[in-house]
């Protein structure tokens, strides 16, 4: 999803793009924009490439909510960072009069973070559990990397869980630079990714305090 802002309770949703996978396989998606009834941050037209004109014609949030709400129904969520999805969400069925989301389900956020305790960080990453950065851990940035948008930000989670999925199993066949997924040998940040002269080379995020460098 897209918002206004980090505030889940302040905050208002401008973007949803959900898939649902039954037990039976069968893919249902749902979209939509919602005009959030109040001017966009210039931050988040930056990020998004969404102007208020694009929201002005746009259902209310009070129009979608309880179609929004049935569409989720009773499956179990799969999100990245799924608690500020959560709140968002229970946020707007609150003040539509409409049954919350128990909390709990899959977070591909906490997945990573227990796959690789300090994940290098890449050029274009963001950060070291980042979404975006796990994109480029697992290669998937010549599909996704101008991907701005909520059904583009699904399309990656459903690619990175698959990835977190075969990782997690042993069938991927990929293997890391234990630097790469455990941090800096020398002091337990993580590191930052370089590429120089034809070498991979990671860097400790501490630098200059810790100068720890490693050709992988």
């Amino acid at each position: 999803m897209e918002t206004t802002g980090l505030d889940g309770y302040r905050d208002r949703i401008i973007e949803i793009f959900m898939l649902s996978l039954s037990k039976r396989g069968e893919v249902e998606e749902y979209g939509t924009l919602i005009n959030p009834e109040r001017p966009l941050p210039e931050k988040i037209t930056e990020i998004t490439g969404l102007r208020d004109s694009d929201l002005a014609h746009a259902p209310a949030e009070r129009e979608v909510a309880a179609e929004i709400r049935e569409f989720v129904g009773h499956a179990t969520p799969v999100a990245h960072n799924l608690s500020f999805d959560l709140r968002f969400l229970n946020s707007m069925f609150k003040r539509n009069n409409l049954l919350e989301l128990v909390s709990g389900g899959i977070d591909t956020l906490s997945i990573s973070r227990a796959l690789f305790p300090k994940l290098c960080i890449y050029p274009q990453g963001g950060g070291s559990h980042r979404l975006s950065n796990l994109m480029y851990h697992f290669g998937l940035q010549d599909s996704y990397a101008n991907s701005h948008r909520a059904k583009d930000d699904v399309m990656l989670l459903v690619e990175v869980f698959r990835c977190l999925q075969d990782y997690a199993s042993g069938k991927s066949g990929i293997s890391f630079p234990e630097a790469a997924i455990q941090g800096c040998p020398a002091c337990g940040s993580a590191m930052y990714v370089e590429y120089q002269d034809g070498q991979t080379i990671l860097s400790c995020k501490k630098q200059p305090s810790c100068a720890a460098k490693l050709v992988v």
